[in-house]
């Protein structure tokens, strides 16, 4: 049987269609490349395709009453279980993965990377620090990469193709110091971060060091592969900019460090740090709804010399949004 390249194209998108990211721009690495000299107005090329039907399992013949079968794995029937008793669950692993077509097990490896928003840290700025410059930032984070990464090479290798920047990640010299004493960071040597410049979300915590965080923007602008625009979304605390001119400083930064920023996102979260039942979880940025108390106390007090009119204070390339953050377990 003769299916056309678009036949089957359709096919196999509209088995997985309920996986599309919305709002995000289609990669044309992901769905594949187009050959060397061919245009789009040229007809697809024909793809053989054979199709064997396989046998079906024969049925097993009904056990006479009060005979069991075989020793194997224990398997309860809905009609076997006891009143107010659940139903056991299938299998949860799909361990036929790996015969399927290469192509499609890429697609459905890109369909994982779904955006993230990955928290960065850094210790108090100190009189003592010896900042070198040119030196890469020096920061910390609790966030996991993607789990592709550490799966196998073939998933390794399309997710390097999605996560094209690894920022390094230093730790404390001892276990003893805390992220408000003086003294260098360390380099981790077997940590670093991969991001998605474009999609992924970077929520910086605890105090603002301009200098640091210039030379953040900076480094990532220059490590970008796709031309150099560099972080695309950026989180960081109401408590950096809660000052008598916290929007002024805010709205200078929006046209100079933060031109470039597609989204900016001010969020109510006071603490420097991430609570220790969300280490190593994913973090979670909503919209600040009017009904929380927090959100309140903000429009009334601070906030208010971030609005213009109706809106935002715009920030990079569109007004910021305020948010609520959520810490979800990691453990």
């Amino acid at each position: 049987m003769a299916l056309g390249l678009e036949e089957k194209n359709a096919a196999v998108l509209s088995r997985f269609a309920q996986f599309r990211l919305l709002g995000t721009e289609s990669d044309p690495t992901v769905h594949g490349s187009q050959k060397p000299g061919a245009s789009p107005d040229d007809p697809p090329q024909s793809v053989s395709v054979t199709v064997t039907e396989l046998p079906s399992p024969p049925l097993a013949s009904p056990l006479p009453p009060g005979e069991s079968g075989p020793a194997g794995p224990d398997v309860v029937s809905e009609s076997h279980l006891e009143p107010g008793e659940p139903a056991k669950e299938g299998p949860s692993m799909f361990h036929y993965f790996p015969l399927l077509p290469a192509e499609l097990r890429l697609a459905i490896w890109h369909m994982s990377f779904l955006p993230r928003t990955v928290e960065l840290h850094t210790r108090r700025a100190h009189y003592a620090d010896g900042e070198q410059v040119g030196s890469t930032p020096r920061w910390q984070s609790h966030s996991r990469n993607p789990a592709a990464l550490s799966v196998n090479a073939e998933a390794r290798a399309a997710a390097l193709e999605r996560y094209t920047v690894a920022l390094p990640l230093f730790a404390l010299p001892a276990r003893a110091l805390t992220s408000e004493r003086p003294g260098n960071l360390l380099q981790d040597s077997d940590r670093v971060l991969y991001l998605d410049l474009k999609q992924d979300t970077v929520m910086v915590l605890g105090d603002l060091h301009y200098t640091r965080l210039t030379k953040l923007l900076e480094w990532f602008r220059k490590m970008d592969p796709t031309g150099g625009k560099g972080l695309r979304r950026l989180a960081m605390s109401m408590s950096i900019w809660d000052h008598a001119v916290g929007a002024a400083t805010l709205k200078e930064f929006g046209r100079t460090v933060f031109a470039n920023i597609d989204e900016f996102i001010l969020f109510l979260h006071p603490g420097r740090m991430m609570p220790p039942d969300g280490i190593a979880g994913p973090c979670v940025l909503v919209e600040a709804d009017l009904n929380t108390d927090s959100y309140r106390r903000f429009l009334i007090g601070r906030g208010r010399q971030f609005r213009v009119g109706d809106g935002w204070l715009v920030v990079g390339r569109k007004p910021m949004v305020v948010a609520d953050i959520y810490f979800v377990d990691g453990w």
